[in-house]
């Protein structure tokens, strides 16, 4: 389609009540952008009463966003850099997505950390469901403190030609701490996730994901503070969710999430 017999060479914008005017050529610069997109002429665009093209969206950051597409040497400058990414995200500019997410600012964030948070199945579930036992605990218990416990654990039942014989028997009580449920365990609340479902040793990486997730609670405003709990018990034993002779639950690791709703005592958490 040619652009020109659809749009002036010259457009003016209204970004969320901020007005720039640009090139069309400018904004059409990556083809598979949001920007590229709505100025393709396949889309009707609102305009507001002078006439600029209208995008119901924040316009604090849009100006870094149309020097990139300008001049792509011309980058934001690092206090604002991750909220120009969000922008770039929303307007699909790859080119400049990448480039920021590579910057030592946002590095960390969105390439370390979202490599931890991949390490581990529906990471986003967990974390929602941590955030609801805590207030479950709080509510049903009218507790000023919840504490969820996040647990792996690997499934390795017992061959049923093994399952009653005397020396199984004595490993039982020699190397494992049996329990019959998780609940007796842990308690009533707690998250148990299969060690298959965790990328990589889940004794190591759990405590790298829930540093992770740690640092996502604080940034959504939790008082948190995370402990590693020990998954040996008296004389070595090894901790055992045992209900039935299918399932032989070895424990490989174990983190305390304390929420401290009241921010009563974080200097001494524990």
């Amino acid at each position: 389609m040619d652009l020109s017999l659809e749009f002036p060479s010259v457009i003016n914008l209204n970004v969320g009540g901020r007005i720039f005017a640009t090139r069309l050529s400018t904004l059409c610069k990556y083809p598979n952008s949001m920007l590229a997109a709505m100025f393709s002429g396949r889309h009707h665009l609102d305009k507001d009463l002078d006439g600029n093209y209208f995008i119901d969206r924040d316009g604090t950051y849009f100006q870094y966003v149309l020097s990139f597409l300008r001049e792509e040497s011309d980058i934001p400058p690092v206090s604002v850099s991750e909220q120009v990414l969000k922008d770039a995200m929303f307007y699909g500019l790859q080119p400049l997505v990448d480039y920021l997410k590579s910057s030592p600012p946002l590095f960390a964030e969105y390439v370390v950390r979202e490599n931890l948070r991949n390490k581990l199945d529906n990471y986003t579930d967990i974390k929602s469901t941590l955030i609801a036992l805590a207030r479950k605990q709080a509510t049903d218990d009218s507790a000023v403190i919840s504490v969820v416990r996040l647990v792996t654990s690997k499934n390795q039942p017992i061959p049923s030609d093994l399952q009653f014989t005397k020396q199984v028997n004595k490993q039982f009580y020699r190397k494992f701490k049996i329990y019959d449920s998780f609940e007796s365990c842990l308690g009533k609340y707690y998250i148990h996730i299969p060690a298959e479902n965790v990328k990589c040793h889940p004794e190591s990486t759990m405590d790298l994901v829930t540093g992770c997730l740690n640092y996502d609670l604080h940034q959504e405003g939790y008082k948190v503070v995370v402990k590693t709990e020990g998954i040996l018990v008296e004389f070595n034993k090894l901790k055992t969710i045992s209900p039935c002779p299918t399932q032989f639950h070895l424990l490989t690791s174990c983190h305390m999430f304390r929420f401290d709703w009241l921010d009563t005592d974080l200097c001494n958490p524990f």
